[in-house]
């Protein structure tokens, strides 16, 4: 479990002004509006419509063997994690002790129940030997390591970023992913990666491609929890199925992407029956 002298030094950076700052002047910094007292401490740089953000993301479980890997942290989860960095500061917490309760409460928070149903659906919960992926999030977070390809918030004309196929071609981007990610995974050379979303696993085929990760390692597949496209969700949990399914916007990639994910799944869990 590890925090970086750079990770300690942003911290330290932002810890002053952060503690005397409320969540909507927190929240305006995020989305980067300049006239926040906050903007400067956190504004990471502008590219077009995009801003980056600093929020403490940068806490590290260096005993992980399961990685989940969003695309960037949300509003939501960003706001959360400064709130508790500050909070936890306040209170006369260590800054390690701080970044690794920030990072973990606000990980994926209100994504975590629709994840695991997706990963369950997918039959990942067998591949990572468990009853169930909610564990990730309750008894087996120990086991977890959360990230996103872009470390800390980016968002479009202030709104959450989802993503999207030019990600890998904003030199902002791909700076992030390539001082960040890159090293980031690196220290998990034997964990299994699990990204949400065609984005985030977009991403990670590239990165298994330049065999900077193990793509036999790479469980993608599962659609990306935070969004609210509802007919796409129920087509990967088998709520939809046949012409419905394929009349769905994307239901058809939904559809191979579970499929060839699902078969990943069940050749890893009979090559463990057969050893």
């Amino acid at each position: 479990m590890s925090l970086t002298a750079a990770a300690r030094a942003r911290i330290e950076e932002v810890a002053e002004d952060l503690t005397k700052s409320p969540a909507s002047e927190i929240e305006r910094a995020l989305r980067g509006d300049a006239s926040s007292p906050l903007h400067a401490r956190l504004n990471l740089g502008e590219e077009g419509a995009f801003s980056a953000a600093y929020a403490p993301f940068d806490w590290i479980n260096d005993k992980a063997d399961i990685v989940l890997v969003g695309v960037t942290p949300g509003l939501r989860q960003a706001t959360e994690a400064l709130l508790t960095l500050r909070d936890r500061l306040t209170s006369g917490a260590t800054i390690e002790a701080a970044a690794e309760e920030a990072k973990i409460g606000a990980s994926f928070k209100g994504m975590r129940t629709l994840a695991a149903r997706l990963m369950d659906s997918l039959n990942l919960a067998r591949v990572l030997e468990l009853p169930s992926c909610d564990d990730l999030f309750g008894p087996a977070a120990r086991r977890v390591h959360s990230t996103s390809v872009l470390r800390y918030p980016v968002f479009k004309n202030g709104e959450n970023f989802a993503g999207d196929k030019r990600i890998l071609k904003r030199p902002m981007m791909q700076t992030m992913i390539e001082d960040h990610l890159v090293p980031e995974l690196a220290r998990f050379s034997n964990a299994w990666i699990v990204p949400f979303g065609i984005n985030a696993l977009t991403v990670l085929e590239s990165l298994a491609t330049r065999r900077l990760i193990d793509g036999e390692r790479l469980l993608g597949g599962v659609l990306h929890p935070g969004g609210q496209q509802w007919n796409r969700y129920n087509v990967q949990l088998g709520i939809t199925t046949g012409a419905r399914a394929l009349a769905v916007p994307g239901g058809r990639d939904v559809l191979l992407r579970s499929a060839v994910l699902r078969e990943k799944a069940a050749r890893i869990i009979g090559s463990r029956e057969v050893a």
